[in-house]
């Protein structure tokens, strides 16, 4: 199984986390925020952005810590990456949907659902489509 089929066992079971959650009241995190903040290092809090919103992914720390699979992700928008299919570091920098084929966004989406199920959200970016989210 790849990271494109969006279907990884180690992001399942789902733990719907995120329900009754009004996103448009979550404080706006940036990507500067994030990478210059020591309080999202290694050992405290560990953050990506998906889709324009900030999930915490801490409770899956060894997947998302330096030689894990996930090791790029963390202070990035890995939008584009997990669309891609893609665990390089190159691809976990692009952030964005741009230039995505249509086969990548349902995969993209495909993903945002396990995120959404599996990871708390803790704030938005100013990227993030008001319409987004919705229980």
């Amino acid at each position: 199984m790849s990271l494109a089929d969006g279907n990884l066992p180690l992001l399942i079971p789902p733990n719907p986390v995120n329900q009754d959650l009004d996103i448009m009241r979550l404080p706006t995190i940036t990507l500067a925020d994030l990478t210059a903040n020591d309080e999202y290092e290694f050992g405290a809090r560990i953050l990506v952005v998906l889709k324009g919103l900030v999930f915490d992914v801490t409770s899956m720390k060894e997947a998302f810590s330096p030689r894990g699979l996930f090791e790029f992700y963390p202070k990035n928008d890995i939008t584009y990456a997990l669309a891609k299919g893609s665990v390089l570091e190159v691809d976990a920098r692009v952030g964005g949907e741009s230039g995505l084929t249509d086969r990548e966004k349902e995969n993209l989406e495909r993903w945002f659902t396990i995120f959404k199920n599996r990871f708390k959200i803790i704030g938005k970016t100013d990227q993030v489509d008001q319409g987004l989210y919705s229980n």
